[in-house]
């Protein structure tokens, strides 16, 4: 698992000033809105003595620990003690790791890494979201598997013909094969668009979104956990899938869904849409699942690539490059240590502090792999 990017945390329609725990990346955070409507998110192990602050409560602006009362604001910083009384000052070290937080598309984002705001990756953008002529569904869903396995899913043309009934053919047409793929590159991702021939749909509602029995579609990936999907039916039909996802832990995946339209944009026809999807994602899930191994290297080790999996190579190079910079988490040191230490993923004030690994800091920043330990390891990607 990576950090250093973005995460969909919860639906911004859960998110109040009663305390939220969630976990992320195998860690615990806890999420709050401030007086202001204001989302914050801060490490959620107090720096006294191990109080859960997500299962503490708002008092003011801040999150109030549930066992000793100390109080933390919105940058992380410890505004009471109680047990020390009134003090003019109170000690810098008793500070938590507060972390960046945006709203998009009806999700509460958080930035779980260290980088100033001028080299963060960027949210993957849904420049459909609100606009005129458009149409917004969502879902969520778990999955019980690692996030590389969902990226490479979604980033893979030749799935479809066998995993999704009614979008493939199942492989009865005997000329069937994927089209070569041309892969085109972004600043955080890649992607590549595909002509394919569908089945003609059985909703006589939605026979109408695809007159010709073909269409064009295309998928990829920004960031490490996060894809988008485009079906485009017809000149004028259209449809665009994003889906933002979390790994809760190595195999427990959360993904909010964020689907587009702008065709039949009658409310009345949400749940054809929304059934139709809700199949796909089964579809998908029963087969990811039960892949072997779950989590996947960044190298072809045990496997046969093929031009149609040109995106899915283009997104393990990324996943390669981002080791290198530093950003993996060493989830073995992590898992090993569970319930003995209470990482804390390094929050941006870590790096603006002077001594933003030694004595400044109360709890123990979560360890990463660095460059020469990932060469000698070879460890999968999915960790």
């Amino acid at each position: 698992m990576f950090i250093n990017f973005w995460y969909p945390a919860e639906e911004s329609k859960n998110l109040s000033d009663k305390p939220l725990k969630v976990q992320m990346l195998g860690l615990h955070f806890a999420l709050w809105r401030d007086s202001q409507g204001k989302a914050h998110c801060v490490h959620n192990t107090c720096t006294h003595r191990g109080g859960s602050l997500g299962d503490g409560k708002v008092v003011g602006d801040c999150i109030q620990c549930p066992y000793h009362g100390w109080k933390f604001n919105g940058a992380g910083g410890c505004e009471r003690i109680p047990s020390l009384g009134p003090v003019d000052r109170i000690p810098q070290r008793a500070r938590i790791d507060a972390y960046p937080v945006e709203e998009r598309y009806g999700l509460v984002f958080v930035f779980l890494g260290d980088l100033p705001e001028s080299e963060r990756p960027t949210i993957m953008p849904n420049n459909e979201w609100g606009q005129p002529g458009w149409r917004s569904l969502s879902m969520r869903y778990r999955w019980q598997t690692n996030y590389v396995r969902l990226v490479e899913n979604q980033s893979d043309p030749s799935h479809i013909e066998y995993v999704h009934a009614g979008f493939g053919m199942a492989g009865k047409g005997t000329n069937y094969q994927v089209p070569k793929i041309n892969v085109e590159e972004s600043t955080w991702g890649a992607g590549a668009m595909v002509v394919f021939y569908s089945p003609e749909l059985p909703d006589p509602a939605m026979k109408q979104l695809q007159p010709e029995g073909r269409n064009e579609s295309g998928s990829g990936y920004h960031g490490s956990a996060s894809t988008w999907t485009r079906v485009n039916f017809s000149a004028t039909n259209h449809m665009h899938i994003y889906l933002y996802a979390v790994p809760r832990d190595e195999l427990d995946l959360e993904i909010f869904l964020v689907m587009q339209r702008d065709c039949m944009l009658e409310d009345k026809f949400d749940e054809n849409f929304l059934k139709r999807m809700a199949i796909a994602v089964e579809e998908d899930r029963v087969v990811i699942e039960k892949l072997d191994p779950q989590i996947p290297g960044t190298e072809a080790i045990g496997e046969f690539i093929v031009p149609a999996d040109d995106v899915i190579v283009s997104y393990r190079q990324r996943l390669q490059e981002w080791e290198r910079r530093g950003w993996r988490l060493d989830c073995e040191t992590v898992r090993r240590h569970r319930g003995r230490v209470a990482y804390s993923i390094p929050s941006p004030a870590r790096r603006e502090s002077p001594a933003h690994t030694g004595p400044g800091w109360a709890v123990t920043a979560a360890p990463v792999l660095r460059p020469a330990s990932i060469e000698r390891r070879r460890l999968p990607t999915g960790g």
